[in-house]
C-alpha cells in the first residue's frame, strides 16, 4: 500500500515537472522571454519616460496662429491666410478661389488647435470620406504634407502616432477623419471641426440642424468652412450671405464685404501662390463653360436657371458611398452602357448604370471622357474589355449618328443588346427627359420623407468634373414645338451628359415607356 502511495506521489511530481516545463517552452514560444520581448518593454519603458518628461515640461506651443506656422510648420502665411488664422472667433466661413491655400490654412490650424488645447478631438468633413483621406490628410497642403515640414525635434514632442485617418498628440488631443453623418459627429464629442467643399454636401440641412448648430449651445465649438460655390439652396450660401448665419465671421452681414471673400485677382502673385500667366491659360481652358470659371475662380454663386440640370438637382442625386469603378474591375450587376462616339471637336464617353432591379435606382458607376481623337476602334476595344470581364452587361447604346461606314464594325464587336440611337430632336428630347424625371422622383423606399431628403432615382457618385458637365447643357423650348432643344456653350463638352443619357435610356428600354412629357422650368 505504502509502495502504491509513494509511486503514485513520484508519478504527480513528474507529471507536475512536466507541466512546468511545458507552461516554460510555452511562454519562451511566445515570446515572453525571448530578447524581442525585452526590446519591446524597453522601448515601452522609453517612451513612458518620455512622456513623463515631456510633461513635466511641456513643449513651447506659440500662442499666435501666424508664429505657429512659421516656427513649429515652418511656412510662411500670406497676409490674407494670416487675417483668417488670427480671427478668434469660434464660427468661420471662408470663400476662396482654387489653388489659393484653403486645405493648407485649415490643416494647419487643426494641428496648432490640437497642439494648444490638451484631450481635444478635431473632425476634418469633406463629401466622401475617401477624399479626407486623400486630399485633407495626404494631398498637397494637407496635414502630412505640415508635418513633413516639422522640424524632427518639434515632430517628436508634439506628435506621438501618425495613421491614414487619424494623428495622435502627445497631449492626448487627435484629428479624425469623419463622414458627413450627424450622429457619428456628436458621438465623438468634438471641441473642433474643418469642413472642405460644404456645398456638395448631400444632407448639409441635416448636419447643420441636428449636428452642427446644437453643439454651439452648450460649450464652444470651432467650426471652419469652406467650399467651392455650387447651389444657392444650400448651407454654405446661407452662412456667407444670410443674416441668420452672421455668426459666422465672414458672412455678408457680420463684415460688408466679407473679410474672407476672395477672387483669383486677390491671390495672384505676390499677393498670393497663383502665377498670373497661369490664370489666364485656365481662363482661355474654361472660355466654354464661364459658370465653372465664376464658380471656380471668382467664387460666384452662378444662377443656373437655364441649365436643364440645376446644380441643386444634381446635388439632390449625389450618393456619397458610391465609388466610380476603374476600367480593371471585374464585377458584377445589372449594367447598362452608355456611349457617345464623338467627333472631330468632341471626345467620345462611355457611362455605365447598374440598375438595381429591387429598389429600381439607376446608379452611375462609370464615366469616363477619352482624349480629344480617340480612335473608335480604341473606344470600343475599351468597351469590348469590360463587357468580357464585368458579368451582367447587358445592353449597349450608342449614339448612331453620322456613324456610316464604321455600323459593321461595331456590330462584329459582339456588344451585348447592341442598340444604335440617332441623335434627332424627339430622340435627344426623349433621353434628356428620362434622365431628368429619374433624379427628380424619389425612391420607392423614400417617398413619405421630405422632398429635400428623400434619395432618388438616379444617383451618382462625388464627382465635381462629372456634375459640372451634367450642369452645363441649357435647354430651350422652339415656339410652336412641344421638344426641346439643348445646346451648351461653345468650349464646353456635353459629351459625358449624353453618354450618361444613353446608358440610362437603355436601363429603362424593356420596362416602362420613357418620360416624353414635358417638365416645368
Amino acid at each position: 500500500m505504502r509502495r502504491t502511495l509513494r509511486e503514485a506521489s513520484t508519478l504527480s511530481q513528474r507529471n507536475m515537472t512536466l507541466s512546468k516545463l511545458k507552461k516554460f517552452w510555452m511562454k519562451w514560444r511566445r515570446g515572453f522571454l525571448n530578447l524581442s520581448s525585452f526590446e519591446r518593454q524597453i522601448k515601452s519603458l522609453d517612451e513612458r519616460v518620455g512622456d513623463l518628461e515631456r510633461a513635466a515640461e511641456p513643449p513651447k506651443i506659440p500662442k499666435d496662429s501666424v508664429r505657429f506656422f512659421k516656427k513649429v510648420l515652418r511656412i510662411k502665411p500670406y497676409s490674407y491666410q494670416a487675417k483668417f488664422l488670427q480671427d478668434e472667433k469660434p464660427l468661420r466661413v471662408i470663400r476662396w478661389p482654387r489653388r489659393a491655400g484653403k486645405t493648407t490654412c485649415m490643416s494647419g490650424d487643426d494641428i496648432r488647435f490640437a497642439a494648444s488645447n490638451p484631450n481635444s478631438t478635431i473632425l476634418v468633413i469633406m463629401p466622401k470620406f475617401q477624399q479626407t483621406k486623400e486630399i485633407y490628410f495626404q494631398g498637397e497642403g494637407g496635414l502630412y504634407d505640415h508635418l513633413a515640414r516639422m522640424n524632427p525635434e518639434d515632430f517628436e514632442d508634439i506628435i506621438k502616432e501618425q495613421l491614414r485617418t487619424t494623428i495622435r498628440f502627445r497631449n492626448g488631443s487627435r484629428i479624425l477623419a469623419e463622414v458627413p453623418e450627424p450622429f457619428t459627429i456628436r458621438g465623438h464629442g468634438p471641441r473642433k471641426i474643418s469642413i472642405d467643399e460644404m456645398n456638395f454636401i448631400r444632407k448639409d440641412a441635416d448636419l447643420w440642424l441636428s449636428a452642427l448648430l446644437p453643439m454651439t449651445l452648450t460649450r464652444k465649438v470651432y467650426i471652419n468652412v469652406a467650399s467651392t460655390p455650387w447651389n444657392k439652396d444650400s448651407i454654405y450660401w446661407k452662412m456667407c450671405f444670410d443674416k441668420a448665419f452672421k455668426i459666422f465671421s465672414g458672412n455678408a452681414h457680420e463684415h460688408d464685404p466679407p473679410r474672407y471673400f476672395l477672387t483669383y485677382e486677390d491671390v495672384l502673385k505676390p499677393k498670393g501662390p497663383l502665377e498670373p500667366k497661369q490664370v489666364e491659360i485656365m481662363r482661355e481652358q474654361y472660355a466654354g463653360n464661364p459658370w465653372r470659371w465664376k464658380r471656380e475662380m471668382e467664387c460666384a454663386f452662378v444662377d443656373d436657371e437655364t441649365a436643364f440640370l440645376p446644380s441643386s438637382l444634381i446635388i439632390k442625386c449625389q450618393n456619397e458611398d458610391l465609388e466610380f469603378a476603374k476600367f480593371e474591375d471585374n464585377i458584377a450587376g445589372r449594367f447598362y452602357v452608355g456611349w457617345d462616339l464623338g467627333r472631330e471637336r468632341d471626345p467620345g464617353a462611355v457611362a455605365i448604370i447598374d440598375l438595381n432591379v429591387h429598389s429600381d435606382v439607376c446608379h452611375l458607376v462609370h464615366c469616363i471622357s477619352f482624349k480629344l481623337g480617340t480612335p473608335y476602334v480604341s473606344q470600343m476595344a475599351y468597351i469590348k474589355s469590360i463587357c468580357d470581364r464585368w458579368k451582367g452587361v447587358n445592353n449597349v447604346y450608342y449614339d448612331h449618328t453620322g456613324t456610316k461606314g464604321i455600323d459593321e464594325e461595331i456590330e462584329r464587336t459582339g456588344f451585348p443588346g447592341l442598340e444604335g440611337i440617332d441623335f434627332t430632336k424627339p430622340n435627344k428630347h426623349g433621353m434628356a427627359l428620362t434622365l431628368k424625371q429619374l433624379m427628380m422622383t424619389p425612391r420607392k423606399a423614400d417617398k413619405g420623407l421630405a422632398p429635400q431628403d428623400a434619395r432618388r432615382r438616379f444617383e451618382l457618385p462625388y464627382d465635381q468634373d462629372v456634375q459640372t458637365e451634367l450642369n452645363v447643357v441649357q435647354w430651350e423650348q422652339t415656339k410652336g414645338s412641344e421638344l426641346y432643344t439643348f445646346s451648351h456653350p461653345e468650349g464646353s463638352h456635353d459629351d459625358r451628359f449624353w453618354a450618361i443619357a444613353l446608358s440610362v435610356y437603355a436601363a429603362i428600354a424593356g420596362g416602362p415607356e420613357p418620360y416624353l412629357g414635358m417638365i416645368p422650368r
